[in-house]
């Protein structure tokens, strides 16, 4: 069961005790990412996660990387486009060093110049490498498209020009106004105590004012369905990414809609990984997802495919989605989707860093709890007409974005 405390300053903390595993993973997320940023300050919250690790008030670079080895080696961050997240994985007895390593590097960072000049021009190389890979080529392209002058389009690490005009003074600034305890959430599962964080917390959060707790707030997002083509004469295979609009992270029926999906494109048993790859030889990777944030999302069909082949791929994927909306689905491939869905969800809990990221983002999206056999419940709750429902609803591809990027030259139609 997952325990929640708020303290005075805002900081909301929830753990979850496993007393079988002698360890223990422990984050603090905050609610803010690169939808939170601007034209001109896109890329700040990935460099101030880089920026984390360089010093803090207690610890220089070289200490925290000692520390971090001595507690087990697993200290780490992440940016995203609605969080910003920081852990550690430790054993029981090292609660206390691991929490004040990590709230220090969070609260604490005093962004030493000489290294502030040093990690831009790092960031600006894992740009480059970036931009290097096609797959992450492609899908930054495209996510700037379809939600073109919106900040949900904008790339997480940013441009290597925006970064290279980003000023400490500037940086700092927002990392100042942006983590503070109101706008963060402490999280942990393993064989603790809740009072004891919740005492380690009091101690180190003492000192900062009376505060409400602040939730995730981002301007609405609005997808853009658009077809469009950028040219690569370099690559030998074509990347072709279709979405169409979707549902929600907070959607009553996420978890019957990730079934339809899985029968879609989510496995080796879906109807295009079976039409397209086993059947027709199109493709050696074809597959769908489900992108969701906090008031919008999109699914996405992706595949990389022969530049010749383009044309036949796009026709069986039409074909295919027809077929579905006119015939629907059978019994079992439904249950054979649900065993999926439910094994996934299982199995992708089996450890303490993953169980912690699912607590976390309840609280976040939720503010509740939900137990991992009310999502199973969900699942099996799902029928084939509910399913099919979605399938005609949802799978509309006129109103379909549309991008490849490759050799061909041309906008991509049905």
């Amino acid at each position: 069961m997952v325990q929640k405390t708020v303290l005075p300053c805002g900081l909301t903390i929830i753990s979850e005790k496993f007393p079988e595993f002698p360890s223990f993973a422990l984050s603090y997320t905050l609610k803010s990412g690169s939808r939170a940023e601007t034209t001109t300050d896109n890329g700040i919250h990935h460099l101030i996660e880089h920026m984390l690790f360089k010093g803090s008030r207690h610890y220089d670079l070289k200490q925290i990387a000692d520390l971090a080895d001595r507690l087990g080696g697993r200290l780490n961050a992440f940016t995203g486009k609605e969080i910003t997240q920081y852990y550690i994985k430790s054993i029981d007895e090292k609660l206390a060093d691991s929490f004040h390593l990590l709230s220090d590097i969070v609260l604490n960072s005093i962004f030493p110049e000489e290294e502030f000049v040093k990690e831009k021009n790092v960031i600006i190389q894992e740009i480059r490498e970036a931009e290097d890979n096609p797959e992450n080529n492609a899908f930054e392209t495209f996510y700037e498209k379809i939600y073109e002058n919106h900040s949900l389009g904008y790339p997480i690490g940013g441009s290597e020009k925006r970064v290279a005009l980003l000023e400490r003074g500037q940086v700092f600034d927002f990392y100042r106004r942006k983590y503070a305890p109101e706008n963060l959430l402490l999280s942990a599962v393993g064989n603790i105590e809740h009072r004891d964080l919740v005492e380690l917390a009091g101690d180190f959060f003492g000192r900062f004012p009376a505060r409400p707790v602040r939730d995730l707030s981002f301007a609405n997002a609005g997808f853009q369905p658009r077809r469009f083509f950028k040219k690569n004469e370099s690559l030998g295979q074509c990347y072709a990414i279709i979405a169409l609009d979707s549902i929600s992270l907070l959607s009553p029926f996420r978890h019957t809609f990730m079934v339809m999906n899985d029968i879609l494109g989510a496995g080796m048993s879906s109807r295009l990984f079976q039409s397209i790859r086993e059947e027709k030889g199109l493709a050696y990777t074809i597959s769908s997802f489900i992108d969701s944030y906090l008031e919008c999302g999109i699914q996405i069909i992706y595949a990389v495919i022969e530049p010749d082949n383009i044309a036949a791929y796009l026709r069986a994927v039409k074909a295919e989605i027809e077929r579905l909306k006119k015939e629907g689905i059978r019994t079992d491939e439904l249950e054979r989707a649900k065993d999926h869905m439910k094994s996934s969800i299982i199995l992708g809990l089996e450890n303490n860093v993953s169980k912690m990221s699912f607590n976390t983002n309840q609280e976040l999206y939720f503010k509740k709890e939900q137990s991992v056999a009310a999502i199973i419940a969900e699942i099996n709750a799902a029928t084939r007409d509910g399913i099919n429902g979605f399938f005609r609803q949802y799978l509309e591809l006129d109103q379909a974005a549309l991008f490849t990027y490759g050799r061909p030259a041309v906008a991509p139609a049905w």
